[in-house]
């Protein structure tokens, strides 16, 4: 008799607790689910720029990781729907784009085929609905390297029926845009590029110089842009035993513009000048000047040694490193 109170009293327990259980599952679960979102909605929650302080006056507009992470989640929505052989064929609106979270999705179901240049159509609507008042700056100009993707998504440098090769380096670029990397990411790939280059052997080395010397650039001569900051045109006019020098150690051109900017990621915080005065407040100063400056030569060169070299051989460990970094 006492064992069967016992045994009914630990089912009345078990079914008592199950009841509880399925009572607050749902709202459990509903905890535990992030809630979806607009674009418009994540942009108010989240930060996805910064203004950041440049040393000498002026400063900086640059994406955060919650900016990056909006251009860069949609763009892989986008290819991952072209790999599946679908795509929507730039038929989407503002209100289609969702944020889960920080995961994006697209709301319409892609109906049309996943050609290549139904992706091209669905790159460039993208582009155009993403760049918003947010990642303007006060002036209303795009920021920094968003202007640069923008640019590549709605004007793209591949025709609409792309070799294999050629699609399959454009889309590694595409998804590795300095854009979508922090600044820290992109001005370490331009130095070891630049080890790579001084390592090459009498092969190698020729391709780069011809590379670099075909990148354009936005004026005739950087130095001018380079001597507006006192950081970079300390380095711009370093000259060993001369610390008085007025004179530019470069040239105007794409080569000497690619070297500097290796000199002044390795050389630009150096505090030791006649004045002993401390040049910057924060190293990571250095990783966003350089690219506030010179956005549009730093994308086409990283763009060039895609498309042309795909980041193989000495410089591949240069790309691995960058591509696996936020």
């Amino acid at each position: 008799m006492d064992n069967r109170i016992l045994y009914c009293s630990t089912d009345w327990v078990r079914d008592v607790c199950w009841v509880l259980m399925l009572y607050i599952w749902p709202q459990w679960m509903l905890n535990l689910i992030p809630r979806e979102r607009s674009v418009r909605q994540y942009l108010n929650k989240y930060g996805v720029v910064d203004t950041r302080p440049i040393e000498g006056g002026g400063s900086a507009v640059i994406c955060t990781k919650y900016g990056r992470n909006l251009w860069s989640g949609f763009i892989k929505v986008i290819t991952d729907a072209h790999n599946r052989h679908q795509s929507w064929g730039g038929q989407f609106t503002m209100e289609d784009l969702r944020m889960s979270g920080h995961r994006c999705r697209i709301k319409r179901e892609p109906m049309c085929d996943g050609s290549f240049a139904n992706l091209l159509l669905d790159l460039s609507m993208l582009a155009r609905l993403l760049l918003v008042d947010e990642f303007r700056d006060s002036q209303g100009y795009p920021i920094s390297y968003i202007q640069e993707l923008y640019n590549l998504m709605v004007s793209p440098t591949v025709g609409s029926c792309p070799s294999k090769a050629k699609k399959e380096k454009f889309l590694k670029f595409l998804h590795n845009h300095p854009a979508v990397k922090s600044p820290r990411a992109v001005t370490i790939l331009i130095s070891v590029v630049f080890q790579a280059y001084k390592s090459m052997g009498q092969i190698g080395k020729p391709k780069v110089d011809d590379l670099v010397a075909k990148t354009k650039l936005t004026t005739k001569d950087w130095r001018v842009d380079a001597a507006l900051n006192s950081l970079l045109n300390k380095v711009l006019l370093f000259k060993y035993n001369d610390p008085n020098n007025t004179l530019a150690s470069y040239a105007p051109n794409s080569c000497d513009l690619f070297r500097f900017l290796r000199n002044f990621q390795q050389h630009g915080g150096d505090a030791n000048q006649g004045d002993k005065k401390q040049n910057i407040s924060n190293l990571e100063e250095l990783e966003y000047i350089a690219s506030y400056r010179f956005p549009t030569f730093i994308s086409m060169l990283i763009e060039d040694l895609v498309m042309v070299l795909d980041m193989q051989g000495m410089l591949q460990y240069a790309w691995e490193n960058y591509t696996c970094s936020a």
